[in-house]
């Protein structure tokens, strides 16, 4: 399921510009990455419900999730890579996984034993929302799955709310990204801190390239273009809206923006029509 709406309220949340990045220790940082190096990533969102089981359904909505990207892509943008939304999904657990027990099992096979069936794929990242579990969060190979109450330490230049923070932390681990116990790194356990040195860039870097979906922001903006000068403007629009949300004030995002919403336009004028 994809949601143009929320693409579009992306973008405008990303603002434009080069990310200006206010260290612990009042150092201002400017994102390094030019639009070439930018390495874009999909990443499809589940909102778990289940009707007997207050524990586990989320409370989240779209516009959280168009928040929650916004500052994830905040804290990514030190490494060149920006995370969009391959599409928002919002579907019942699989109820023969729902324990009847009470407490908050957080074990590997009974988290991914919740997954619906038709929902998976593996040429994305996957995030699971939940309301409760007995950690912040846990990546799993398969999926990431992260509790909408969670809670974590505040410090001095952290990040200034905890989803966005647990998110972006568990996926530097599908970066192969270790715990790092400085409290102002992002891999640091249960604190607001949103850094990585420059080894954890690199290596995330390295790492993202290895994986096949994972494509370079200049390779989108061709397929993009050439499906535009085809005149196949939804399909270039699909290929813009990953665009239009990058971080920064150059010209093709300019253009990736403007062109994504002529695409809308086009679409909502033939839909009333």
């Amino acid at each position: 399921m994809h949601w143009p709406g929320l693409f579009l309220r992306l973008a405008a949340l990303s603002g434009g510009g080069l990310i200006f990045l206010q260290s612990a220790r009042g150092q201002v940082s400017t994102n390094p990455f030019s639009f070439n190096d930018y390495l874009l990533a999909p990443v499809r969102v589940h909102l778990l419900s289940a009707k007997d089981s207050p524990a586990i359904q989320t409370t989240l909505t779209e516009k959280d999730i168009t928040r929650i990207f916004g500052k994830m892509n905040g804290v990514w943008a030190q490494a060149g890579l920006h995370f969009y939304l391959e599409s928002l999904v919002r579907e019942e657990v699989n109820v023969q996984e729902v324990s009847p027990q009470p407490g908050e099992p957080t074990g590997r096979r009974w988290l991914l034993g919740l997954r619906p069936s038709q929902s998976k794929a593996t040429n994305t990242f996957h995030i699971y929302y939940l309301k409760q579990m007995s950690v912040n969060g846990i990546y799993f190979p398969e999926a990431i799955f992260v509790k909408d109450t969670a809670s974590l330490r505040k410090i001095e230049g952290g990040i200034d709310e905890p989803l966005p923070r647990v998110s972006s932390h568990e996926l530097g681990h599908a970066f192969g990204l270790p715990h790092r116990q400085n409290t102002t790194n992002l891999m640091a356990s249960g604190t607001t801190g949103m850094w990585l040195d420059e080894g954890e860039i690199s290596r995330t870097r390295e790492a993202a390239r290895k994986f096949a979906w994972i494509e370079r922001a200049s390779d989108v903006m061709e397929k993009a273009n050439a499906f535009f000068s085809a005149n196949k403007i939804q399909e270039a629009a699909t290929f813009y809206s990953r665009l239009a949300t990058i971080p920064l004030r150059v010209d093709q995002v300019e253009m990736a923006r403007q062109r994504f919403g002529l695409a809308r336009r086009t679409d909502s004028s033939s839909t009333t029509k």
